[in-house]
């Protein structure tokens, strides 16, 4: 069959499409190339958009809600409220009550502990000091029995410049002294101060044995060979003669069988002086001695006073004082319970006492 005589085929009808416009050709849609992804039929591509950074999200500010509330509500609350500051006011007190209970529980029992520390520390240095009592107790009983045996007491002066009883008032400082008896609150502080009083005492002691060597060792010395250390000489008075004590400016032996230094310094017999000169004011009177015939006369005379009588009417001033210091520094270590109505304790029987009561503290 020729060309001509073929159907001709209306694509428009079997489409079922009518052109707009113009009898053109359609556009053909565009091939796909690579991986982009196909445009819709009939429509133009868009150019493709550069790329960019991903949105960051917007936020959003929360309103604020407003409720309305009736009076009614507002009164509750605030009854509510000040319930609430009640409960609240009352556990703070219940808190500090319980706070201040067992905080001065703690304190009552941090306070009892440190007394029983204390009360060990206290014993151990009270046994120290009873030591050293117990030492200047058997000194002093030691000086006592040379002075009476007429002898200087030379090693008890150097043990007293050693023997110091280690205990004062400042013993008693942050050892819960306030919890303790005030039994042992007053023997403490007897204790520290009578303590410290026969340290002083036995200072003073030693010190008046030291300066009186000498006058105690010529004292010791005349009672094997006395001498005279007085005399008296006879003057008139208003009522007739008197007599007027005179201490010898140089004493002489009793008995003319000792020796004596001449003026070159050579033994001699032994001779009584015939004169002696005393002061007179700023003057030197000669006496002479009496001998014989009346004992007034124009020029005093002089008496040798026997030693025997004098001791007993004028007792040496050296035995007097070291005798007061002796016995005062007694009493101090051995008390005084002469008078029951007004014992005095020494530290002796103190220091004893307070070592018992001081380690039963706590048992």
């Amino acid at each position: 069959m020729s060309d001509q005589n073929k159907p001709k085929i209306d694509l428009k009808a079997r489409l079922g499409r009518k052109t707009v416009g113009s009898t053109g050709p359609s556009i053909p849609p565009p091939m796909a190339t690579g991986s982009s992804i196909p445009a819709p039929p009939f429509q133009s591509r868009p150019p493709q958009a550069a790329p960019s950074e991903a949105p960051r999200p917007t936020y959003v500010q929360p309103q604020a809600i407003k409720i309305e509330m009736s009076e009614e509500i507002v009164e509750a609350q605030k009854k509510g409220r000040s319930k609430v500051m009640m409960i609240a006011a009352g556990t703070a007190v219940v808190g500090m009550i319980l706070g201040y209970v067992f905080g001065d529980g703690a304190a009552r029992r941090t306070a009892q502990n440190n007394a029983l520390v204390g009360a060990e520390e206290l014993a151990k240095e009270i046994d120290a000091a009873n030591a050293e009592i117990e030492k200047l107790s058997k000194l002093l009983g030691d000086a006592k029995r040379d002075l009476s045996d007429g002898k200087f007491p030379e090693e008890a002066v150097r043990g007293l410049g050693d023997v110091q009883i280690p205990f004062d008032g400042t013993h008693l400082v942050g050892k819960g002294t306030q919890l303790m008896s005030v039994d042992v609150n007053r023997t403490l502080i007897d204790f520290a101060g009578n303590s410290q009083s026969a340290n002083d005492q036995k200072e003073r002691l030693a010190r008046i044995l030291g300066n009186q060597k000498k006058a105690l060792e010529d004292l010791f010395a005349q009672k094997e060979k006395p001498k005279f250390n007085w005399s008296v000489y006879v003057t008139n008075g208003p009522h007739g003669p008197i007599a007027s004590m005179q201490p010898l400016p140089a004493p002489f032996f009793v008995t003319s069988k000792e020796t004596m230094k001449d003026k070159d310094g050579k033994d001699v017999p032994f001779a009584w002086p015939e004169e002696i000169e005393v002061p007179d004011g700023d003057k030197k009177l000669k006496l002479k001695r009496y001998t014989k015939g009346d004992a007034v006369s124009e020029d005093p005379q002089f008496l040798p006073v026997d030693p025997d009588s004098q001791s007993l009417v004028c007792p040496v001033d050296t035995m007097i004082l070291l005798r007061k210091e002796v016995v005062a520094l007694e009493t101090l270590l051995a008390g005084d319970l002469s008078d029951p109505t007004n014992e005095k304790p020494g530290l002796t029987d103190m220091g004893k006492k307070l070592i018992d009561e001081l380690k039963s503290i706590g048992h």
